[in-house]
């Protein structure tokens, strides 16, 4: 398949506060905004899955991308658990999916692995992680990666037959690959430092003063972002190869 026939579609799973959406519109956006800039013929569909909006049938896509959320991927809310069914319904079909942070750790928890809030404390700014396995997707190949990250939660035990595709001591899975059609990264790609900043800032009354200085010091630090979303694309542009 190659890029101008690709349809993906994006899960959204979370709605911006309201002082953000002027500039940033939702998670969906800045995805199609980033992936604009290394495929700008993918054609993409949204569906605002916090509001129960689903594809009326999985083949409606090739694949889809399940954003970032300001929820838990273990949380008991409605929308939640009907996301979880939802993914296993498109393992089952085979389906590809790529997990971003909250999406990330929803696949992995869903799919045999356990997510949960992690004793290293929150993660925030820009953080580095080093790749420890190369599928023929991850080209141009990088020795280590380093992305936007905002999280509490972490994956903490993959799937069985899952694989670290990048780790680091903070956050040793930092992304991974199960099979040949689910894909997760713990950092995001689609955010820029500005959203980064103000999602900072308005939650100062619940991260430690300390731990957003440190942060935004990491702001003017390279993102390897570009890259991260060439891989993605390249991860939906490979055949699934059916089970026996």
């Amino acid at each position: 398949m190659t890029d101008q026939q690709l349809k993906l579609g994006i899960l959204d799973c979370d709605v911006l506060h309201e002082s953000l959406r002027p500039l940033y519109a939702s998670y969906a956006h800045m995805m199609q905004t980033l992936f604009m800039q290394v495929a700008p013929s993918i054609n993409f569909s949204v569906y605002p899955v916090i509001e129960g909006v689903y594809p009326e049938d999985v083949d409606e896509c090739d694949g889809y991308i399940i954003t970032g959320s300001k929820s838990s991927a273990y949380d008991n809310d409605e929308w939640i658990g009907a996301l979880r069914n939802y993914v296993r319904t498109l393992a089952s079909q085979n389906k590809k999916m790529v997990g971003i942070c909250f999406g990330h750790q929803l696949l992995a928890h869903v799919l045999g692995g356990i997510t949960q809030k992690s004793e290293n404390g929150w993660g925030l700014g820009v953080k580095s992680s080093n790749v420890l396995a190369t599928p023929e997707w991850m080209q141009p190949a990088m020795a280590s990666f380093s992305l936007l990250v905002s999280h509490q939660d972490q994956v903490v035990q993959l799937p069985s037959s899952a694989i670290v595709i990048a780790s680091s001591d903070y956050c040793p899975n930092a992304a991974f690959q199960l099979g040949d059609n689910v894909l997760g990264f713990q950092g995001h790609p689609e955010f820029n430092r500005g959203y980064s900043r103000k999602l900072m800032e308005m939650r100062k009354d619940t991260i430690p003063e300390e731990v957003i200085e440190k942060a935004q010091a990491t702001l003017f630090d390279d993102t390897d972002h570009l890259v991260i979303a060439q891989w993605i694309v390249n991860f939906f542009n490979q055949p699934v190869i059916s089970p026996e």
